[in-house]
């Protein structure tokens, strides 16, 4: 039992490890640890070449096909977004709205524009979805922001709460088609707000960008649980995309994490199983 570390030496440097590890992780309780624990890579952990990973994923994909790199739209129609104008974008430098990239929790009521939410979305649309040899067998997708792997298990889903054209409710971004799925979904300004954990603020948005992440995508490539890490890392990356769009058009932005999961997987129609609820851009007009 203590060779294989099921006991514990009383006085051992082993328990004074662990002592050490209650201390530091103790407020954020037994899931945080078990998750940072459990997914850190170890001395000995073995790592394959990129182009043995190519490989090998080739040769699974003839047995096992990767998933699908976007949510299948089903029988619902697509409302196709307007291509962006490159020009609102290029107004300012890449410097510049580094510099000026701010969360702001306050928000107008004119209405967001449809052609300004369009171009915040094109920070989740493929770049190239068609030339890249890999994607029809690996289901590589590359987007402007970094994923690991080039799997993009991220979902965007917009709640149009007010947006220019669209009436209220969730839609679905299909970055394939660049186009929005309209979805059941329909809530008011107070269920809106609880929601996101009763921060009142979020009531005055125009729309909000939640995003989910689908694990099936990174484990058909990547079936350790290190990959958990993965998710998370990739939703930041795409969020401060979108800030520096919502930067270069004039629009105030944020991004949260203080959701009630059940309360968002209800209005998406997710399953916590397989689609993770991981945060949302609050998005809208300067007052």
């Amino acid at each position: 039992m203590i060779r294989y570390e099921v006991l514990v030496v009383k006085g051992s440097h082993r328990q004074q490890r662990e002592e050490e590890i209650l201390r530091d992780w103790g407020p954020w309780g037994t899931s945080a640890r078990a998750f940072h624990f459990g997914t850190r890579s170890l001395r000995e952990t073995a790592f394959t070449t990129s182009e043995t990973t190519a490989k090998t994923l080739l040769e699974k994909a003839k047995v096992s096909p990767p998933p699908s790199p976007v949510r299948p739209t089903g029988e619902h129609h697509t409302i196709a977004l307007p291509e962006p104008s490159p020009e609102p974008l290029n107004t300012i430098g890449l410097g510049e709205a580094l510099s000026r990239r701010r969360s702001v929790r306050e928000f107008g009521e004119e209405p967001l524009r449809l052609r300004d939410l369009s171009a915040l979305l094109t920070a989740a649309r493929p770049t190239r979805p068609e030339t890249h040899p890999d994607i029809p067998a690996t289901g590589n997708v590359f987007k402007t922001s970094p994923s690991g792997g080039a799997r993009h298990p991220t979902e965007v889903y917009v709640y149009a709460r007010n947006v220019e054209g669209l009436a209220q409710g969730v839609y679905h971004y299909d970055g394939f088609r660049h186009g929005l799925t309209p979805l059941d979904g329909k809530i008011d300004d107070d269920q809106l707000i609880a929601l996101a954990g009763d921060q009142q603020w979020t009531g005055n948005a125009g729309a909000l960008l939640i995003y989910t992440s689908v694990i099936e995508r990174n484990q058909w490539k990547y079936p350790v649980s290190r990959t958990y890490r993965v998710l998370l890392m990739d939703v930041g990356h795409l969020s401060q995309t979108v800030y520096l769009l919502a930067t270069a058009l004039g629009l105030n932005v944020t991004f949260t994490a203080a959701l009630r999961d059940e309360l968002v997987e209800d209005l998406l129609g997710c399953d916590p199983a397989n689609e993770l609820v991981l945060g949302m851009s609050v998005v809208g007009n300067r007052l």
